[in-house]
């Protein structure tokens, strides 16, 4: 419940909302009440069509925005809570992104205007992204199209709502423009100069994070994916566990090294684990790429299509990108893992579907994927939380209604590329290999 001073003239100096603890949100408001500046700049309508233009947004989005800044700007305690939410992640950058997903919903207090708080919020980061950019010389339309997650995410607000425990709801009438606070950890990363998009998908840089070696043959360039010892496969080659399925079979990976050679079960390009382990001479083989090491991560951003030869076009732009504007930023390999990296979608898809065409230029491997429906709510929508009813109205929907119907699952996959193999995209170069 919103606490107010019944005449309005000074912001309150307790928090004008419940917040979780350790959200970031529950503490110093006294440092947020002594640097309040009254009219705050970023719920003036001047700064949100600048800003909303950097996004991307509609002019009625911008317009919505505005309305719902100028209620909030007639309140102190609610301006005090946007100042409060803007300087400590914009100003002191004190809390985890991640405790952005435990603010409140605002729909109780702000109806219709709920979700445009945290819009009014994400927007305020831009001028900040601006100025980071242009310290690093990165041409303002890397800087636009990165800004346009913001749209991307807030039209779905705007449409079908807010995801939440399995299904999606909308706080407010549809059509209101605004953001869900699980979103916000995610916009903070293209706000903080960590994600970029560059052509139809994004990238940062980060660490690799699966048990797997990734080895180069020294003068052919061929590459072997070998497991790191341990861990458990079904015969099919996928995690057990994966999916929800275990396999009373299953076999466990190692790895030796016995001069010369290292010795290994392999992961086929095609995304499975291999129970035949396989040797490499080490005076001829060569590691690239272990866990921890560093890598380009591909983000897919909801904004259409995954065009195939679009798709290769931006990870050559993107390989060109980092090295130019964050040399201290370095990468052995580019990764992706996602609910779309399932090899399951071979069987599903037509081969001249955007997906499978992906996946046959990429070096799959497996996931310890639980779940049994990743994924779904990408390609379903509102429609998750009752597949009975869900429409069929693509052939990607009929095909996958018709296989978890049929007791299938889907999980998510990774895959790898090295950028020298970049001018190889559509020959299916790492599949050719075996």
């Amino acid at each position: 419940m919103v606490k107010t001073n019944r005449n309005h003239a000074e912001p309150a100096l307790n928090a004008p909302i419940s917040f979780s603890k350790n959200t970031g949100l529950d503490t110093h408001w006294e440092k947020s009440v002594a640097t309040f500046p009254g009219a705050i700049p970023f719920l003036q309508p001047k700064a949100i069509r600048e800003n909303g233009d950097w996004a991307n947004l509609p002019s009625d989005a911008i317009d919505f925005v505005i309305r719902a800044a100028k209620h909030i700007a007639s309140n102190p305690d609610l301006a005090l809570m946007a100042w409060h939410a803007h300087r400590v992640l914009f100003i002191d950058k004190s809390p985890q992104g991640s405790a952005t997903r435990d603010w409140p919903l605002l729909a109780p207090v702000l109806g219709n205007f709920g979700g445009a708080f945290y819009l009014l919020i994400m927007l305020s980061g831009i001028p900040q992204l601006r100025a980071y950019h242009q310290s690093r010389n990165i041409p303002a339309c890397i800087t636009r199209a990165t800004c346009r997650d913001t749209y991307v995410w807030a039209r779905q607000y705007r449409d079908i709502g807010i995801f939440k425990d399995g299904r999606f709801f909308h706080p407010g009438k549809p059509g209101a423009w605004g953001l869900c606070t699980r979103i916000l950890p995610w916009l903070l990363s293209h706000l903080n100069g960590d994600l970029y998009r560059v052509g139809r998908l994004q990238y940062k840089t980060g660490p690799f994070r699966q048990h797997l070696r990734a080895y180069r043959h020294r003068t052919s360039a061929q590459m072997r994916l070998l497991c790191e010892p341990g861990l458990t496969f079904r015969t099919d080659g996928n995690f057990n566990g994966a999916g929800g399925r275990e396999d009373p079979q299953a076999w466990t990976s190692a790895l030796t090294e016995t001069s010369p050679h290292l010795i290994g079960n392999p992961i086929h390009p095609n995304g499975h684990a291999q129970r035949q382990p396989i040797g490499l001479p080490l005076a001829e083989w060569n590691c690239v790429l272990a866990e921890g090491d560093p890598i380009l991560e591909i983000h897919i951003p909801e904004d259409g299509p995954m065009g195939f030869e679009a798709c290769g076009d931006s990870l050559r732009q993107a390989t060109e990108f980092f090295p130019k504007y964050f040399p201290d930023r370095p990468f052995n390999a580019v990764c992706c893992t996602s609910w779309f990296l399932d090899p399951t979608y071979q069987r599903l898809l037509s081969p001249n579907a955007n997906i499978p065409r992906f996946q046959r230029e990429c070096y799959l491997f497996p996931l310890d994927s639980r779940g049994k429906h990743s994924g779904l709510d990408r390609i379903f929508g509102p429609y998750i939380h009752d597949l009975a009813t869900a429409p069929r109205d693509s052939s990607m929907r009929a095909a996958v209604l018709d296989h978890l119907a049929n007791g299938g699952a889907l999980i998510s996959g990774g895959c790898l590329l090295w950028t020298d193999h970049l001018d190889k995209w559509g020959t299916q170069f790492y599949l050719g290999q075996f």
